[in-house]
């Protein structure tokens, strides 16, 4: 599983010439399929337009770089957003999470997703700073129904229980767990 702040910045390479074709920019999504649809470039030098590669090109996404097929998979953005299929390019980074019951989650810093699929797995949520520094920050998966508008993001109480904390934090870190009194 990929983190969409891991991915920024890579350095993307064909495997054909082993050039670099420009850097990660940014990921294309798909929301209303919680998918992850194409990575956008920006390129250096002579050619300084952003470029996209739709997901289906990408060969593999390392933790230093993104490898495609060859240069040619890359896409005009007016070409993507001609093809349906791509869809219209949503931004879910500081997005507020809420349940249906009207709960504040919090807001979205970090995007977990299948590059192999484009399947969005999972959203990891900041509450406040001061909250992410003491207990660390959770990740809530994305699976049954959710409801995605351009401020906000609306998930079903079973993704809310199924939320799970990255094991960050000061708390965990300097305060032993009872198991370790125990001994």
């Amino acid at each position: 599983m990929e983190r969409y702040s891991e991915v920024m910045g890579l350095p993307v390479i064909c495997v054909d010439d082993g050039k670099k074709i420009g850097t990660v920019c940014d990921l294309v999504f798909f929301p209303k399929y919680k998918k992850v649809r194409a990575v956008l470039l920006e390129r250096t030098g002579c050619h300084i337009s952003k470029k996209a590669i739709p997901l289906e090109e990408v060969l593999s996404m390392g933790k230093d770089a993104v490898i495609v097929n060859d240069c040619s998979c890359t896409k005009k953005i007016s070409e993507l957003e001609k093809n349906e299929n791509l869809g219209k390019k949503g931004n879910l980074m500081g997005l507020r999470i809420y349940s249906k019951s009207g709960e504040d989650f919090g807001t979205v810093k970090d995007i977990l997703f299948d590059y192999k699929t484009g399947t969005i797995e999972g959203l990891e949520l900041s509450d406040c700073l001061v909250y992410d520094i003491m207990q660390g920050r959770n990740i809530i998966p994305l699976f049954g129904k959710v409801e995605f508008s351009e401020e906000n993001i609306l998930v079903d109480k079973e993704a809310i229980d199924e939320m799970q904390n990255t094991g960050g934090g000061l708390i965990k870190k300097l305060l032993p767990c009872e198991k370790e009194e125990k001994r």
